[in-house]
């Protein structure tokens, strides 16, 4: 007994020391960033009068004064009047996540009924649990800040009293409630678990959105004489700088790469230069997170931000440019960084003809217009006239060219003008980290002024289906193994070729399920895409191969498809509905009718292994439902053949045949390498692919050598 209390004891202090280096070692690793944080500290001049953030002295002494600025005027004074008539609330409990706000059943956003009860505006379900009552608190918070700047706005048009009063007992009473309300997380947690969350708000992220508009607002008023000093020094060090202390204090739990970071560095820099720390100042930019790391850490190479989704980047962007703002206040400038410059140009290169850009990983259906602020932002930061006028590229009907964006991992194939206009991207490289989805290989093609192969992005984080389709391979135009969704993996492109007929380019995944290796051959011309999936594994699986296709579709016999209950309760497959399944005999044509009449006629080849699978799944919203193509193949290894027929009527390929490729005169299989002969109007394609990862030197197709791709048109 002695010697099992006395081993127990040992565990004990064990356990203790073990914690004791692990405090002592985090606590040593904050310290040495804040210490190699001040050690940078640039000089900092803040301007000698307030406003500073939103406008310099002599602009606001312009919206004053000025004749030409009475209509902006009576637009602020409208708005402040009615912030005036209303009561200014600041809620006393600590908000929640904004997507909680939302009918779990249909997405839709709630709202208030009375007391805590909230109603869907759809369904007529009523909520009044502890969750959604934060969530509410959240908006509450929001609307406060809105009425606070546009009183403060209003101070600063008119220079009237009467709209920086409110603003100062809202501040004040923002200060007293804010060391009151504890620690919390959108995921329940609370004090020190909730390592990410926020006091007012569920994160940090949150809470420096919030700082930089309330920062904007006590500057707009900070030179009114309503403020005493007690007042100026509990605003400011005891609310403004206290949040954004505490961001600081946890931002390395949050991850410094990722957009949160982008937000905590405008927070500490609106917050600086409000205030007048030029601490706060020099962490925004030479912080162990700050902008400059960001550049050289979150960017990537081809100027898009590492998340990999438009959404995100441009989320990010925003934030960069609120801190670029505040530091042009201080006279510090970083526009002759390439990387920084590059987030501007990046996005350019990945629209589709009309301007729009795919909902890639956590994104959402993106119009590249709708960023005409930030460009003008850019155009005017960097002298660019490149930026300045980007709302009238692509009007000129100039071909944008095809392209690899090597670093982010995505290839990019363009043919035709204007409404001929074609482009598919295939996404291979970084997963995009916690925005990422198990997309490896996946296709998007737009045709037909719309994209017709989509990728339905995020949905919507309020609703189930974000989890349980978004974020599923099935829910992808790639290969799902066993049903099961891909693992995290960055692939590598193996080939990418440009030309005037056609562009091509072949990527491989081989971590993406353990055990199999897999690659995609696309090949883009005028009026068709040819598309090449190989699997090859260590054991047999079944190999589903999804196509999500916006459209009608139509079989070439109906009567030879039965109905399916289900393909699985999980990873997607559970959202699939109206399931039929039809089994070919060899090669097959289905069309997909687009809503102008014109059709995409789809050529499966060598069918005979596949059981091929229909129906409806989820577009880019619950209520879009797409059409799906799912080939499924009981294999170890199999190469699966398309091709598309762009050309609207169907009639741009009347026949294709599968034809063999040699190899120091033997015939190889279709695992190594596949040879296609193409009836065209009016002409023969012959086109062959070497699957190989690296290409053979002793390949032939029809008497040509075969060096990775042939293309070769006959008349």
């Amino acid at each position: 007994m002695k010697t099992s209390g006395s081993n127990e004891c040992r565990k004990v202090r064990l356990r203790f020391i073990i914690v004791t280096l692990l405090v002592t070692a985090i606590t040593a690793f904050i310290l040495v960033n804040c210490m190699s944080d001040k050690a940078a500290l640039k000089s900092v001049t803040f301007p000698s009068s307030h406003p500073r953030l939103l406008y310099t002295a002599d602009q606001a002494e312009a919206l004053r004064n000025s004749p030409d600025k009475e209509n902006e005027r009576s637009s602020i004074i409208a708005k402040a009047d009615k912030a005036l008539g209303e009561k200014l609330y600041v809620p006393k409990i600590g908000g929640q996540w904004y997507f909680y706000y939302a009918c779990p059943k249909d997405g839709s956003v709630l709202e208030f009924e009375s007391g805590e009860v909230h109603v869907c505006p759809k369904c007529k379900a009523k909520y009044s649990d502890e969750r959604t009552n934060a969530a509410y608190a959240t908006l509450q918070s929001g609307k406060l800040e809105e009425q606070m700047f546009d009183l403060a706005h209003a101070f600063a048009a008119t220079g009237n009293s009467k709209y920086a009063i409110p603003v100062r007992e809202a501040f004040l009473e923002l200060a007293r409630v804010y060391p009151t309300l504890g620690r919390h997380d959108r995921w329940g947690r609370t004090g020190l678990l909730a390592v990410v969350g926020g006091r007012r708000y569920c994160q940090h992220l949150d809470e420096a959105v919030s700082a930089i508009k309330l920062a904007k607002t006590y500057d707009l008023c900070a030179s009114s004489d309503v403020f005493s000093a007690e007042d100026r020094t509990e605003i400011e060090q005891k609310f403004l700088a206290a949040t954004v202390r505490k961001i600081q204090s946890y931002e390395i739990y949050v991850g410094r790469k990722n957009n949160h970071q982008t937000w905590f560095n405008a927070a500490y820099a609106n917050v600086g230069v409000a205030i007048g720390d030029a601490q706060l100042v020099n962490d925004s930019v030479y912080g162990a997170g700050g902008l400059l790391w960001q550049m050289d850490n979150s960017v990537t190479n081809d100027g898009i931000w590492y998340e990999g989704t438009m959404s995100y980047h441009f989320y990010a962007l925003r934030a960069i440019i609120e801190n670029l703002k505040s530091l042009q206040r201080v006279g510090w400038d970083f526009s002759g960084n390439g990387r920084l410059k590059s987030l501007w140009s990046g996005p350019l290169s990945m629209t589709f003809p009309d301007g729009s850009i795919p909902a890639i990983h956590d994104g959402d259906p993106f119009v590249l217009a709708g960023m005409k602020d930030e460009y003008l932002f850019a155009g005017d930061y960097f002298k660019d006239p490149v930026f300045a006028n980007f709302a009238n590229r692509d009007k000129q009907g100039q071909l944008q060219q095809s392209q690899v964006l090597s670093d982010i991992g995505i290839g990019i194939l363009r043919q035709g003008l204007g409404a001929d206009a074609k482009c598919a991207m295939m996404d291979y490289g970084i997963h995009g980290d916690h925005h990422g989805h198990p997309d490896k290989l996946n296709l998007i093609l737009y045709a037909f002024g719309r994209e017709v192969f989509l990728d339905t992005g995020r949905i919507s984080y309020s609703v189930p289906e974000y989890e349980s389709w978004a974020r599923t391979t099935a829910a992808h135009n790639t290969v799902a193994i066993d049903g099961n969704n891909q693992e995290p993996d960055t692939g590598k492109l193996l080939y990418f070729e440009s030309k005037a007929d056609y562009s091509a380019c072949f990527a491989k995944s081989d971590s993406a399920y353990p055990g199999y290796k897999m690659s995609r051959f696309l090949l883009l011309a005028d009026n068709f895409l040819i598309d090449v999936f190989k699997v090859d594994g260590s054991r047999s699986a079944s190999l589903d191969w999804f196509l999500h296709i916006r459209g009608d579709l139509k079989f070439q016999d109906s009567k030879e498809l039965g109905k399916i209950a289900s393909l699985g309760a999980k990873n997607g497959y559970q959202h699939l509905q109206e399931i039929q399944s039809f089994k070919p005999s060899d090669n097959y044509l289905i069309d997909s009718v687009q809503k102008d009449g014109r059709l995409i006629r789809i050529h499966l080849l060598n069918e005979k292994e596949s059981q091929v699978f229909t129906g409806i799944g989820i577009g880019s919203q619950l209520t879009e439902k797409v059409p799906f193509i799912l080939r499924r193949r009981q294999s170890q290894a199999t190469v699966f053949v398309s091709c598309y027929d762009l050309s609207g009527d169907g009639n741009a390929i009347s026949g294709i045949e599968l034809l063999p490729v040699m190899e120091n005169g033997k015939q190889l299989t279709d695992k190594d390498a596949i040879g296609l002969k193409l009836n065209l109007k009016g002409s023969t394609l012959f086109v062959a692919f070497d699957l190989n990862e690296k290409p053979s030197p002793s390949l032939s197709f029809q008497d040509h050598k075969l060096e990775r791709l042939l293309y070769l048109k006959l008349p």
